[in-house]
């Protein structure tokens, strides 16, 4: 063999180890691939929605009511000045006034009379005290019917007391006390919120010497 052949065998060689290493390496690379992968998807979710919550509603809450009102408590010199009363006079609910005689009216001495108000229908309550003509009588006053600011002409008007509701008042009048005049009288009233009314007569509260 001579040199040139040596050489064109040499190069021969050479460019078959090329094309095998070059197809190998094709090779290589067709049959990498890439690893299969799910397209990418949104992660599902459920719509938001607000917390279920119950209607606001007031909170319930009873009427306001006035305070029950009772009667108040006399101190130990009020009771005193109470027993020295003529005649207790006393507002009941139901529209009912009635009178308890202690003791007659003496002359030179004050006409008292204890106003006891077990109620609290009205805003007032009213005691007119009236002496009447000779020969008239708690009958005859019981049949009328006008306001005692504007008597019969039998009725002379006294003296009067107010009271407001679940109270109790001592009226100590200076009024003119006279056997010859006659007993008291009283009517009972009440006033508020409507117009003052007629509740009843009472009577008579006898005058001694």
């Amino acid at each position: 063999m001579n040199h040139k052949q040596f050489l064109v065998r040499g190069i021969t060689f050479i460019l078959v180890v090329l094309v095998v290493a070059g197809c190998t390496a094709t090779k290589a690379n067709v049959s990498a691939t890439v690893a299969p992968q799910t397209c990418p998807t949104a992660e599902i979710k459920s719509c938001p929605t607000a917390i279920a919550q119950a209607c606001p509603t007031a909170e319930s809450h009873s009427c306001p009511t006035a305070a029950a009102q009772v009667m108040p408590v006399r101190s130990g010199f009020r009771k005193l000045a109470s027993a020295t009363a003529n005649a207790i006079i006393t507002f009941e609910p139901g529209d009912k006034c009635s009178m308890r005689v202690l003791k007659t009216v003496v002359i030179d001495a004050d006409l008292r009379i204890e106003l006891e108000i077990n109620d609290n229908a009205y805003q007032d309550y009213i005691v007119w005290i009236y002496y009447l003509d000779p020969g008239m009588t708690l009958d005859d006053l019981k049949t009328q019917d006008t306001d005692p600011i504007t008597p019969a002409p039998f009725i002379h008007i006294a003296g009067a007391m107010l009271a407001t509701p679940m109270s109790r008042t001592l009226y100590v009048g200076q009024v003119t006390i006279n056997p010859a005049q006659g007993p008291f009288y009283f009517t009972c009233q009440v006033d508020g919120p409507g117009p003052r009314k007629m509740i009843d007569h009472l009577g008579p509260l006898e005058i001694r010497q």
